[in-house]
């Protein structure tokens, strides 16, 4: 957080300065309230009384075969989006509930990136308000509150998968102390109505209590403010169903091999895509496409720069590991740097309160977090040139961050602790049609940057997880724009995602009573899957063989429990889960359910390894693999998991 304190400033002037900091601060706040349309009491009115939360919703979605057809059968889309992370779901969403004819097709998985890698923070950016500070930036200030305004969407939006989360700054030097209670301070008074909750000061002995594996012989006090955290790969093809449920022809597996233009305007009219899944060529036509790739956003850029509306060309050894598998060789607007996180046991962090570390060694800030049972812990920020297909965390990565933690945390800080280990890609982007200077910052954009080609093709790019939905506002905004389109306006504010419908803050409780679930499973059950898991529960109770564990699916025909791993009954993820995932979710691979729709490779890369050969016999069950396919998933999601820190 506010880390860079200026050292040879005296402590009354920098208490002075952050005083008048924290009073002009209110200032502008209440200047900019007239722009803020984020209406909480219109919400609370529209907001629909349905059904109780146990009961088991009417839920039919198209199957991904009509989809498919849906693709093929359609003359023209108004719009094709590029891409299926947070950003392309949040616009599939948005131009659907305006009533614009959607399809959206995503090479890999939804969140299959940067979009299941996050912090899986839903915040302002506490470190964006002191560069605001302290570099007088309007800009910095502007994308701190259109950050909280939409941390406040993402709580109201999907309940059950964005939780508040008070995080504790520990202090170890008495001049920080009203510098950072200024800070957060400031942190509260711009989030304005939707602050959270007031952020407070804490003894060194309630410092300690909070979090006993502290440090104390150094410590001061502690500053606690309040985020939201979120499960962001569940919200990523949570978004997605949504906009499936609302008319939207969204599409994980496939893969654009070549863009359209008209050849008398050189117009971009669509898009001819692959099927990954049958091989199948086909042809979309839009009148407006977005790229909404992320990371990979250049090559979609060079398809719309190239005459034949096809990527640069480049050569990658046969051997080329899943580690090293490059996406794009010379990126010329993302600017890619990989941020690894760390999974560790819950004892690293209190269970209810995370940590940050606001002066690590290198100038960074550091986050320990709760998350799903576990601790998680990052980030780095390392500059690259290429943008890998598949980044991962190396061990110098690791041992960086175990490094960190070790400065306050009292007790021996062991790599063997370490349970999963991961890297994204975090790109910051420049305008391609500008040509910065050799090792300048000035065109890099820290928030999100939209702009339309010559050609026609609408680019979206930049900005965090936490400001998708204003992102997707933006973004079809432009494309209602060029295309010309009548359309209703934007209603993503006042939308619950699926799942998130007459949630009750109760649901693991009414869950637990109503089917007679132990609590661990109710609670993951409400925290993940919402008002939607009843479906799942509906399943144990038809068949108590769906109630078992992933690690046993087929052991148990053959009554071979003598080799069990009574560590696989540690976690909650069942055969009916895989199920539902399969059905209700789009799941289409083994890696699509141990990654993102559970998180079980993220939390436990070791155990989620024993579990692969259980989720693909459920799998291949329900999908009618051959003998073949199921030895392929086995072997590409054992070798693809072991680069998760195992």
């Amino acid at each position: 957080m506010f880390r860079h304190a200026v050292k040879q400033v005296a402590s009354r002037k920098l208490v002075a300065g952050t005083a008048a900091a924290v009073v002009g601060a209110s200032f502008y706040y209440n200047q900019l309230q007239s722009t803020n349309n984020w209406d909480n009491a219109s919400i609370i009115q529209n907001e629909a009384v349905l059904a109780n939360p146990v009961d088991s919703p009417n839920v039919n979605i198209p199957t991904r075969s009509e989809l498919v057809n849906n693709l093929k059968t359609t003359d023209q889309f108004d719009v094709l989006i590029i891409g299926g992370g947070a950003t392309g779901s949040g616009s599939a969403l948005d131009a659907a509930t305006r009533g614009l004819n959607v399809a959206l097709v995503e090479k890999d998985d939804f969140a299959s990136g940067t979009s299941s890698k996050s912090t899986k923070m839903a915040h302002g950016g506490v470190r964006y308000l002191e560069k605001a500070v302290f570099q007088l930036s309007k800009a910095q200030l502007d994308l701190v509150i259109e950050a909280l305004n939409e941390r406040a969407h993402l709580l109201y939006t999907a309940p059950h998968l964005c939780k508040i989360l008070p995080i504790m700054i520990p202090v170890y030097k008495y001049w920080q102390v009203p510098y950072f209670y200024a800070g957060v301070k400031m942190y509260d008074i711009f989030a304005g109505s939707q602050n959270l909750k007031s952020s407070y000061l804490v003894s060194k002995a309630n410092a300690c209590e909070i979090a006993p594996m502290l440090d104390e012989s150094k410590l001061k006090a502690g500053l606690v403010y309040h985020d939201g955290t979120f499960n962001d790969s569940r919200m990523n093809s949570t978004l997605a169903i949504t906009a499936i449920e609302n008319g939207a022809t969204v599409l994980n597996y496939m893969e654009v091999k070549q863009l359209l233009k008209d050849p008398s305007s050189d117009q971009l009219t669509g898009a001819i895509v692959e099927d990954i899944e049958t091989g199948e060529k086909i042809q979309i036509n839009a009148k407006v496409i977005v790229n909404a790739t992320g990371p990979y956003s250049d090559k979609i850029l060079q398809m719309d720069n190239n005459k034949n509306g096809k990527p640069d060309e480049f050569t990658q050894s046969a051997e080329t590991s899943i580690a090293t598998k490059v996406a794009v060789q010379n990126p010329h607007m993302v600017v890619p740097s990989a941020g690894v996180h760390i999974i560790l046991p819950s004892f690293y962090c209190p269970r209810e309160m995370g940590l940050l570390d606001a002066n690590t060694s290198d100038g960074r800030v550091m986050f320990f977090l709760p998350w799903q049972g576990k601790v998680l812990a990052g980030t780095t920020d390392i500059p690259m040139k290429t943008v890998p297909e598949n980044p991962t965390a190396t061990e110098a990565d690791i041992q960086d961050i175990l490094k960190e933690l070790q400065h306050y945390i009292k007790f021996p800080v062991k790599r063997e602790d370490v349970l999963s280990a991961w890297a994204g890609i975090r790109p910051l982007v420049q305008d391609p049609r500008k040509t910065p200077k050799e090792g300048a910052t000035q065109e890099l954009v820290r928030s999100h940057f939209i702009f339309t080609s010559d050609h026609g093709l609408v680019t979206i790019a930049g900005g965090k997880w936490t400001t998708y939905r204003e992102m997707a506002e933006e973004t079809i905004d432009t494309v209602v724009k060029n295309g010309k389109f009548n359309v209703k306006p934007c209603s993503t504010r006042k939308l619950k995602l699926a799942g998130g419908e007459n949630y009750d803050p109760n649901l693991a409780a009414l869950l637990a009573q109503k089917y007679h679930l132990p609590s661990k499973l109710s609670e993951h059950l409400a925290n993940n899957y919402g008002t939607r898991s009843p479906l799942i529960c509906d399943m144990f109770v038809a068949d108590d063989h769906n109630r078992l564990p992933i690690y046993l699916a087929g052991k148990e025909e053959n009554k071979v429990y003598g080799t069990v791993d009574f560590d696989s009954f540690r976690y909650p993820y069942s055969i009916a889960e895989v199920k539902y995932c399969v059905h209700h979710e789009y799941a289409r691979t083994t890696l699509d359910f141990l990654m993102r729709r559970s998180r079980f490779a993220f939390l436990d890369a070791k155990q989620a390894l024993k579990s692969v050969e259980g989720t693909v016999k459920i799998m291949g069950d329900e999908l009618n693999w051959d003998e073949e396919r199921r030895k392929q998933e086995t072997d590409y999601s054992i070798e693809y998991i072991k680069t998760f820190g195992v």
